[in-house]
């Protein structure tokens, strides 16, 4: 009987390719009646290079063609990233599934010559690469003698800067990433073990196709993760709701247990100076009973935070981790922490208001 083919939308670079063949593997584990077809394509922030990410001022710069590519059914899926996708899609799109999370904080990697060595150990002055001001925000606050400038490209070429040349003493990464490459060796020092949060979303891998697929729907749902699902639900929705988009210097940390959400958050300003952390829990079955597995509460919504409801999570869950996203963000606004978001906003799209004008002038 012939293979039913499905077409898999993914960026080209080694990471995203390594990404991708995981789901593929997942799939076709579960369903080896169907076949699996990679379709490559750049992205507007794989092709813009020389500009640091939150400089770019365009949500999405890594799903736009992507997005276009499945509206057009030129694909039927496509492996994202869950920390580079808008926390809303554009219409007629979800996120059919989010496999299993790995670790979602970020991590320090040494040149060479500073092998051994943590940030601490670093002379005064010394030059760390990120291209994150969450990153920035957080580490220059617990490491106020470092400096920070933008790198940016594929994680193969950020190492390639980092051991040819003499410029970056350090980069902080996604540890995720580098596991997922196998560069495990490369690991100097873990954040969290200083107190970081991480991004929205990090280190969770989600799958995207179109709403009205119901196959490809029903395919994805079989490799779907309850509690990853929950926790990308709760941190899109706080993100959201601040209305400062992820590019912005907040962070967060969410658990479940089989009936508990704790979601905190914690933002930042641009120098790391003023910080506010909060944090809030919600019961997920508020009468101490959780349905059966794939018996869902009735609700207007089939998705949350263009997360498709499937059988992991039931619509009540994921109902309420998008509220307690949206308390969290509600509290925050209420909080001193208002001013130093709105800092920080206006911060950013200055920057972004002076590189296209030097854009513009260079073009």
């Amino acid at each position: 009987m012939e293979q039913k083919i499905i077409r898999v939308g993914s960026r080209k670079s080694q990471l995203a390719m390594v990404q991708t063949n995981t789901v593929i593997e997942s799939l076709s584990a579960a369903h080896p009646e169907f076949s699996f077809q990679i379709v490559s394509m750049e992205t507007i922030g794989d092709k813009i290079q020389d500009v640091a990410l939150p400089k770019i001022g365009i949500s999405g710069v890594f799903t736009k063609e992507l997005d276009a590519a499945l509206l057009l059914n030129h694909v039927d899926i496509v492996v994202h990233s869950m920390k580079d996708c808008p926390a809303l899609l554009p219409d007629n799109l979800v996120i059919g599934s989010i496999i299993k999370r790995d670790s979602p904080y970020d991590v320090v990697v040494m040149s060479l010559k500073n092998k051994g060595k943590t940030l601490a150990d670093l002379p005064e002055g010394s030059v760390v690469g990120t291209s994150s001001l969450r990153r920035v925000a957080q580490v220059s606050r617990i490491h106020p003698h470092l400096k920070f400038e933008s790198i940016r490209g594929s994680l193969n070429s950020r190492l390639e800067k980092l051991d040819g040349g003499d410029k970056y003493a350090a980069l902080i990464l996604a540890e995720a990433g580098l596991s997922r490459m196998g560069w495990e060796d490369r690991l100097s020092e873990r954040l969290a073990d200083s107190g970081c949060l991480y991004a929205v979303s990090q280190g969770a891998i989600g799958v995207e196709c179109r709403a009205d697929d119901k196959l490809t729907l029903s395919l994805l749902d079989s490799i779907a993760d309850r509690e990853t699902m929950l926790q990308c639900v709760a941190e899109r929705s706080f993100i959201r709701n601040l209305g400062v988009g992820y590019k912005a210097p907040v962070c967060v940390h969410c658990e479940i247990t089989r009936d508990e959400i704790h979601l905190r958050g914690a933002v930042y300003s641009l120098d790391g100076h003023e910080t506010q952390v909060l944090d809030t829990r919600a019961l997920l079955h508020p009468d101490g009973q959780r349905t059966g597995k794939g018996e869902q509460v009735p609700a207007s919504s089939s998705s949350f935070m263009s997360i498709a409801v499937g059988t992991s999570a039931t619509r009540e869950e994921m109902a309420v981790a998008q509220r307690i996203g949206l308390k969290l963000a509600e509290e925050f606004l209420k909080s001193n922490a208002k001013d130093v978001l709105m800092t920080a906003k206006v911060s950013t799209e200055n920057s972004i208001l002076q590189e296209r004008s030097r854009r513009e002038l260079v073009a």
